[in-house]
C-alpha cells in the first residue's frame, strides 16, 4: 500500500459513521496474521507523527482526515457488552477481548528521575503512576490485559525508539478464543459494528464477532485465519535507527534487548488444544515463570538519611522492587567514608558510571542506594547492588546512625562487602567495632536469647576488600594467600586477661557471625592525577594489577554470591525484599530493635494473603476464559476446574512461605471451592435460561393453535396430544441445553398441567403426568449423580492439595538440611582452626553449637 486509505469517517460532528468501500476492499485483501495498531488522542497530541514512524519511510498519514476531536470521539459508543445476562462480569470478560493499552506522553517534560522510574518498571502503567490509582486508571487496569506508559519528546529519542519497538513486538490481532484473523474478518466486523452503532443499544461484542467470523469464512473460506507455521512471533521489522545519536555507544547509555516480544500471542499457549489435556494428567503444574528483568539505567535511593539522621524509604525504589518477581542476589557494600565503595560497585554493574563518585573529601553517598540488574551469570535471577553511606564521617558524627545503616545493609543483603584502606591492622579492625554491638541492634527471635548460631543463620556471606594495598602477602619467606592473610589477622590470642579479651572480642564476633569469609586486596586503581576523574577514564588507563584484582573480585561475586533466603530456605524476590525493608525501617524509626523472626512472620502473612488472592484471581480468569456456558454436564465443568485449580495451587505455592499450619492453603481450598460452586451456579442459571428460551420457542406453535381454537374442536384432544409429543421430542434433541434440561422440563410440564385438564383431554392428561413422573425421576437421578460427583471431586481436590504441599514441604526440608550442612561444615572448620591454634577451650565451647546443629539436623 503506497499511502494510507480512509477506512471510516463521520458525517459531520456527532454524525453517523460511514465506511469507505475502497478501504474495506483493501482490508479484505490482507491475509492473516495482522498486527493492528490504533492511535487516538486530542488534536496536536502527536498520534499522526507516531503512525508515520511506525509506517516507515515513504508513507505518511495526513491530518486533513481529522479536522477536530468531535469528528471521531463523539461517535464512539458509551458501552460495550459481551453477554446479555451477566453485566456485573463485563469488565473481567472484556479484559480477554480488548488489546494492550499503550499511553504515549508526547512533548511533555518529565524529570530525569521519572524517566528512570519508567525504564525501571519496564514502562508498566500502574507502578509508574503510583498509588492509589484514580477512577480512570482503575478502569484502564481492569479493562485492558496489558497497560504501558511511554514518554516521547524532542529531547527523548530513546523513548520513541522504545515505544515503536514495543508496538511492533506485540502479538497479532486475534478473535475471541485466540485465533489469528485476517482482513476479511476485520472488514466484516467493521461493517457490523457500524450498523450496530446506528441505534442506541450497547454493542454486543460476542455476537458481532461471531457474525463477522461467519461472514469471513463464507467470503474467504479458510483464509480468514492463516496457518501459524508461516509466521515468526519473534520478528521485529522496525530497523530504523535514526533516533539514536550517531556515535553514541558509551557505557553510560547501553543498549539492551529488554522489550518483551509477542506477549499477546503467547497468552493462549497454556489453555488451547492438547496442552490442556496434557496438563490434566499431570500431578504438578509449574508456576508461571517470572518476567525478564529490564536493567535499571541508573541507581535510585532506597533508604533516605536526612540531615537530622532520620531514616525513611523511597517509594519509587520500593515500586521498582515490587515489580521484580525473580529471586534476588543482594550485594551490599559498607565501610569507612571516601574509600572507593561506589567505584567498586560500578564495576560489579559493568558500568563506568552509576553510583556517584566524588573527587573531594566530602562523602558522596547518603543513605542506601540501589541498582537492580539482570544477573550476568544466573538466568532468571536479579542482581541487586546496594551502596551504603560511609561510616565514621566526621561531618555527621553519629555512630548510632552508622550502626543502623550497617544493620540494614546486613539485613537486606545475601553478601556483604566490607571495604577499607591499606591493610588489615588494629585500626582497620577498630573501624569494624560495631560488629560487636550487633546484638544491640538485631534480635533473631522473639523470645529466645540471641546466639552466634542464630545470627549465623540470617547473616550474609562476608567479603573484605582492602584498597590501595601495597604490602607483600607473605609470612617470613612463605607466600600467603589473601584468605590466609585474613585468617591470620583474625587469629585469637591465648590468655584470659582484660586486654586479651578485648583483643579477641571483635575477632571472635567476626569468626562466629561470618564463618564464610573471603578477602581481596586491590592496589591503587590509577595514577593520583586520574583519581578525580574515575568516571571518565578508560579501562586501559587503570593499573593492570588493579584490573586483574578487581576482575577477580567481580567474578567471585557473580559466581559465588548466593540468592538471599529467609530462615527456612525461602528465596527472596523483589516483592518480599520491599516488604522486609518497610518493616525493618518502620521498626527502627519507632526507636525499636528489629526482630527477624517477627518481621519474617509479618511479611509471610502479607505475602501468603496476596498469594491466595493471586491464585484465586488466576483461577477465576482461567475459568472465565475457558468456560462456554452452559456446559453440557457438571463433569465437563469440573474438568476445566481441575486444570485451573492445579495452576492456582502451583501459583500459590510459588509465592507462599512459612505456612506450616496450612492456614492459607486451607483458605485457598475454601475460596477455590466457593468459586467452583459459583461457576456451577452460573452454569445452572445459563442452562435454565437457555432451556426456557427453547421451550418458549417450541411451544409457540401450540399457543397459536390454542388461540385459533384448534383444540376445542372435535378431535382437539388427540391433536393436542400429538403437538405436545412433537414439542417434547424436539426439546429432547435440542443441543447444548445444559445441566438443567430435565428440571426445566419438569417445571414446564407442571405449569401446563391445568391446560390438559381444562381441555378434558384425559389421554393427553395421562401422557402429561407420565412425562412429568419421568422428568422428576430423571431429575432425582441427576441430583444423586451430581452429589456423588461433588463428593468425589472434593476428595480428589483434597488429595491433590496434599500431594502438592508434601512435595513443597520436601523441597523446603531439603533446603533447610542444605543450610544446616553448610553451617555445620563452617563450624567444624572453625573448630579445627581453633584446635590447630591451640584454643582448646574455645573449641570445646564451639562443640556445643556443633552438637546443637547436629541435633537439629537429626530432627
Amino acid at each position: 500500500m503506497e499511502s494510507p486509505l480512509l477506512l471510516a469517517a463521520a458525517d459531520g460532528p456527532g454524525g453517523t459513521i460511514r465506511l469507505s468501500p475502497e478501504g474495506l476492499e483493501a482490508l479484505r485483501a490482507l491475509p492473516a496474521p495482522l498486527h493492528v495498531v490504533a492511535a487516538l488522542g486530542p488534536p496536536g497530541g502527536g498520534s499522526v507523527f507516531l503512525m508515520n514512524q511506525l509506517a516507515g519511510a515513504g508513507c505518511a498519514f495526513s491530518v486533513r482526515y481529522f479536522p477536530s476531536l468531535s469528528s471521531y470521539a463523539q461517535a464512539v459508543p458509551r458501552h460495550l457488552r459481551l453477554l446479555e445476562e451477566d453485566a456485573e462480569d463485563e469488565h473481567r470478560l472484556l479484559h480477554f477481548i480488548l488489546p494492550p493499552f499503550v499511553w504515549s506522553l508526547c512533548s511533555t517534560a518529565l524529570a530525569p528521575e521519572d524517566e528512570n522510574v519508567l525504564k525501571a518498571v519496564d514502562h508498566k502503567l500502574e507502578p509508574a503512576l503510583g498509588s492509589p490509582p484514580g477512577p480512570v486508571t482503575r478502569c484502564i487496569l481492569t479493562l485492558f490485559p496489558e497497560q504501558k506508559l511511554f514518554h516521547v519528546s524532542d529531547s527523548n529519542a530513546e523513548g520513541l525508539s522504545r515505544l515503536c519497538t514495543y508496538l511492533l513486538g506485540c502479538g497479532p490481532k486475534t478473535a475471541p478464543g485466540g485465533a489469528w484473523v485476517g482482513g476479511a474478518y476485520l472488514a466484516a466486523l467493521a461493517e457490523r459494528v457500524v450498523d450496530a452503532m446506528q441505534g442506541d443499544a450497547v454493542l454486543r461484542i460476542g455476537q458481532l464477532c461471531g457474525e463477522a467470523k461467519e461472514v469471513a469464512q463464507q467470503e474467504s473460506g479458510d483464509r480468514w485465519q492463516d496457518d501459524t507455521n508461516h509466521w515468526s512471533d519473534g520478528t521485529n521489522f522496525w530497523q530504523d535507527d535514526t533516533f539514536l545519536e550517531s556515535g553514541d555507544t558509551s557505557d553510560a547509555t547501553p543498549q539492551h534487548d529488554d522489550i518483551p516480544q509477542n506477549s499477546a500471542s503467547s497468552q493462549h499457549d497454556d489453555t488451547d488444544g492438547d496442552t490442556t489435556l496434557q496438563q490434566e494428567g499431570a500431578a504438578w503444574v509449574e508456576p508461571p515463570s517470572p518476567q525478564p528483568l529490564s536493567p535499571m539505567p541508573a541507581p535510585v535511593c532506597l533508604v533516605y538519611n536526612s540531615d537530622s539522621n532520620k531514616l525513611s524509604l523511597n517509594h519509587t525504589a520500593l515500586a521498582v522492587l515490587r515489580a521484580i518477581t525473580q529471586p534476588l542476589v543482594v550485594v551490599a557494600i559498607a565501610g569507612p567514608y571516601r574509600t572507593g565503595k561506589s567505584f567498586l560497585m560500578n564495576r560489579l554493574a559493568e558500568h563506568r558510571t552509576g553510583f556517584p563518585l566524588g573527587p573531594t573529601v566530602q562523602a558522596e553517598t547518603k543513605g542506601i542506594w540501589m541498582w537492580c540488574l539482570p544477573h550476568p551469570r544466573q538466568p532468571g535471577v536479579a542482581l541487586v547492588l546496594l551502596d551504603t553511606e560511609g561510616l565514621a564521617d566526621p561531618n555527621k558524627g553519629d555512630n548510632n546512625n552508622d550502626a543502623w545503616i550497617f544493620t540494614l545493609a546486613l539485613l537486606f543483603s545475601s553478601t556483604l562487602v566490607y571495604n577499607s584502606m591499606h591493610t588489615i591492622d588494629q585500626k582497620a579492625l577498630d573501624e569494624l567495632r560495631l560488629v560487636t554491638e550487633l546484638t544491640d541492634y538485631i534480635r533473631v527471635r522473639v523470645e529466645d536469647a540471641n546466639s552466634a548460631v542464630e545470627f549465623n543463620r540470617i547473616f550474609p556471606g562476608f567479603v573484605w576488600t582492602v584498597r590501595d594495598f601495597t604490602l607483600q602477602l607473605q609470612e617470613g619467606k612463605r607466600p600467603l594467600t589473601e584468605d590466609e592473610y585474613l585468617d591470620k589477622a583474625l587469629s585469637l590470642k591465648p590468655g584470659s586477661g582484660r586486654k586479651v579479651q578485648e583483643y579477641n572480642e571483635l575477632r571472635r564476633c567476626l569468626r562466629d557471625f561470618f564463618p564464610c569469609r573471603k578477602l581481596f586486596v586491590l592496589e591503587r586503581p590509577t595514577a593520583d592525577s586520574n583519581l578525580a576523574r574515575l568516571e571518565e577514564i578508560q579501562e586501559d588507563e587503570l593499573q593492570p594489577g588493579f584490573r586483574k584484582q578487581s576482575n577477580a573480585f567481580c567474578q567471585y561475586i557473580w559466581e559465588n554470591a548466593q540468592v538471599k533466603v529467609l530462615p527456612g530456605g525461602r528465596q527472596v524476590t523483589g516483592t518480599v525484599l520491599a516488604s522486609l525493608a518497610e518493616k525493618y525501617v518502620a521498626t527502627i524509626t519507632k526507636g525499636e530493635v528489629p526482630c527477624v523472626e517477627s518481621t519474617v512472620t509479618a511479611v509471610a502473612q502479607a505475602e501468603n494473603t496476596a498469594a491466595v488472592a493471586a491464585a484465586v484471581s488466576e483461577y477465576r480468569q482461567g475459568m472465565e476464559q475457558d468456560l462456554v456456558l452452559p456446559m453440557d454436564s457438571r463433569t465437563a465443568l469440573v474438568d476445566v476446574h481441575r486444570h485451573w485449580e492445579r495452576r492456582a495451587v502451583a501459583l500459590f505455592l510459588s509465592r507462599a512461605f512459612a505456612d506450616n499450619d496450612r492456614r492459607y492453603q486451607c483458605q485457598l481450598m475454601q475460596e477455590l471451592e466457593a468459586a467452583k460452586e459459583e461457576f456451577c451456579r452460573r452454569n445452572e442459571e445459563a442452562s435454565e435460561k437457555r432451556c426456557r428460551m427453547v421451550l418458549q420457542e417450541l411451544w409457540q406453535d401450540v399457543k397459536d393453535s390454542m388461540e385459533k381454537g384448534n383444540y376445542t374442536a372435535p378431535g382437539g384432544a388427540q391433536l393436542f396430544q400429538e403437538d405436545l409429543g412433537a414439542v417434547l421430542d424436539a426439546y429432547q434433541w435440542w443441543p447444548e441445553k445444559g445441566v438443567k434440561a430435565d428440571a426445566v422440563l419438569e417445571e414446564f410440564l407442571r405449569e401446563n398441567e391445568p391446560l390438559a385438564q381444562m381441555l378434558h383431554a384425559t389421554d393427553a392428561h395421562l401422557v402429561m403426568m407420565e412425562r412429568q413422573r419421568e422428568a422428576e425421576a430423571a431429575k432425582e437421578a441427576a441430583a444423586r449423580e451430581a452429589e456423588v460427583a461433588r463428593l468425589k471431586e472434593q476428595q480428589r481436590s483434597l488429595e491433590e492439595h496434599s500431594r502438592q504441599l508434601e512435595q513443597r514441604l520436601r523441597e523446603d526440608q531439603r533446603l533447610q538440611l542444605k543450610e544446616l550442612d553448610r553451617m555445620l561444615e563452617h563450624r567444624l572448620k572453625e573448630q579445627r582452626a581453633l584446635l590447630e591454634e591451640g584454643y582448646k577451650r574455645d573449641a570445646e565451647a564451639l562443640q556445643l553449637q556443633i552438637k546443637q546443629l547436629q541435633e537439629e539436623k537429626r530432627k
